[in-house]
């Protein structure tokens, strides 16, 4: 009877230990299982995060280089000189907030700090940290028509309880069109009497009445044979570019202004330079319409 017995309590305990096994086994799955729907809803929020990220510093970047070159602009006007190097000057403009060492006010909520201060503020909503070393900035051209303002630098995104962090090399871009700002080679060269905006011609090709309207209405077309936004904003007026571009100036509107004139190629980066190559009148055009020999098959025009 006792072995009976014995052996009835043997099998219970045998039970009782299955059970908790099995208890204790489904609650560690279960916990697993949370555990990485956690994790994961984590790393989902950071994706999330960092998409939101990558199309605000598109934007940031595109105000930063905005307000960077309408400062040059600005300055331009007031001392009636060109910029000595436009990307040294953007590089301290969005790093220090400064002008040839001078606060500009312009810059506050633009500079790299302001930056990665809105979205740390961003990350705190969420519990995430980040950090941005060895950041470099860049402002260059992708076309004649069209400035680059370029971000690098070690990212680190990091979930304040460690679940989960992302590190990669950050390389963000934002595109400011030219077209917002007025040409400094006509700003210095009429004293601010005439003001040129970058437009693009809506001409590919020229006749004698199309040229006349390409020249009177200040459109810009690209030519590899002249310089670029950039090198305009440096007063390098004498460089060739791969992103180069040029209008034909109205002699007529400058007589208009009072300006002294002169009889030369009116290819503005010849006529406002020192620069004279052989030139000549154009059949069809104004008296005063010249330009020289090098650009005649650019604008479909002969000597007449």
């Amino acid at each position: 009877m006792e072995l009976i017995i014995n052996k009835k309590g043997v099998f219970f305990i045998s039970v009782a230990i299955v059970i908790i096994t099995l208890l204790l086994t489904t609650y560690t799955v279960y916990t697993k299982v949370q555990e990485r729907k956690i994790i994961q809803k984590r790393i989902e929020t950071m994706n999330s995060f960092i998409n939101s990220i990558e199309q605000d510093l598109e934007r940031k970047l595109f105000i930063a280089g905005f307000r960077s070159l309408f400062t040059f602009e600005n300055k331009i006007i007031e001392t009636g000189a060109y910029i000595g190097n436009v990307n040294a000057s953007f590089q301290e403009m969005f790093f220090n907030g400064t002008f040839n060492g001078q606060s500009q006010s312009i810059m506050i909520g633009a500079t790299l700090n302001d930056i990665l201060n809105d979205m740390q503020t961003l990350g705190n909503k969420i519990a995430i940290n980040l950090t941005l070393k060895n950041a470099q900035a860049n402002l260059d051209q992708i076309d004649p028509w069209n400035i680059r303002i370029t971000l690098q630098g070690n990212f680190t995104i990091r979930d304040n309880s460690n679940l989960s962090s992302w590190d990669t090399i950050l390389t963000a871009t934002g595109i400011v069109p030219i077209s917002y700002f007025d040409d400094p080679v006509y700003i210095i060269n009429t004293g601010s009497l005439i003001v040129a905006k970058f437009n693009q011609t809506q001409y590919n090709s020229f006749d004698s009445l199309s040229l006349l309207d390409h020249t009177t209405k200040q459109y810009y077309k690209s030519s590899t044979q002249a310089p670029s936004f950039l090198n305009r904003f440096e007063g390098n007026l004498l460089v060739d570019s791969v992103y180069g571009i040029e209008s034909l100036v109205d002699i007529q509107n400058l007589q208009s202004k009072g300006l002294q004139t002169q009889q030369k190629s009116i290819v503005d980066h010849i006529y406002f330079s020192e620069s004279n190559p052989s030139s000549c009148h154009i059949a069809g055009m104004p008296s005063w319409f010249y330009l020289d020999n090098s650009n005649l098959a650019d604008y479909n025009a002969s000597c007449g």
